[in-house]
C-alpha cells in the first residue's frame, strides 16, 4: 500500500499567484456588473427614442408627408414675406438716396422705367380690348 503524499504547505509564489487569480476574478465581476447597469441604462434610453413624436410620425408614412407639406408651404411663405420685406426696405432706402448725384440719376432712371412699363401694360390692355370692340363690329 502506498502512502498518500503530505500536504505540503504552499510556497509564497503558489499564495501571490492565488491572491492575484482571486483578484481578477474580483475585477472581471465589477465589470461585468458595470457592464450590466449599462446595458439597462442603453435599453432605457432606446424605450424613450421610440417613444419620441418625431420616430412615431416616421412610422406613419401619410403623416409625415402631411408634415412635410405643411413644413414646404410656410417656408414658401416665409421665403416670399422676407423677400418682400427686403426689397420694401431697399427700395425705400434707393428712393431716399435719390438725391445723390451720380446715383440718384440711376434711381430716378429706374423709377422712370417702371413707371413707363406700367404705362405700356395700361396701354396694351386698352389696345387689346380696342382690338376685340373692331373684331366683334367687324363680325
Amino acid at each position: 500500500m502506498k502512502k498518500s503524499p503530505k500536504p505540503t504547505k504552499p510556497s509564497k509564489a503558489e499564495i501571490d499567484l492565488a491572491k492575484e487569480v482571486k483578484h481578477l476574478a474580483e475585477s472581471e465581476r465589477s465589470l461585468e456588473l458595470k457592464l450590466a447597469k449599462e446595458i439597462k441604462n442603453l435599453a432605457a434610453e432606446i424605450k424613450k427614442i421610440k417613444s419620441m413624436e418625431v420616430i412615431k410620425i416616421f412610422r406613419h408614412p401619410w403623416k409625415f408627408l402631411w408634415l412635410a407639406m405643411l413644413k414646404g408651404i410656410m417656408v414658401g411663405f416665409g421665403s416670399v414675406l422676407g423677400a418682400t420685406v427686403f426689397l420694401s426696405i431697399f427700395i425705400y432706402l434707393l428712393a431716399q438716396i435719390s438725391f445723390v448725384p451720380i446715383v440718384g440719376d440711376f434711381v430716378n432712371d429706374v423709377i422712370r422705367q417702371i413707371g413707363s412699363d406700367t404705362a405700356t401694360t395700361e396701354n396694351t390692355i386698352e389696345l387689346y380690348h380696342e382690338t376685340q370692340k373692331e373684331i366683334e363690329e367687324n363680325s
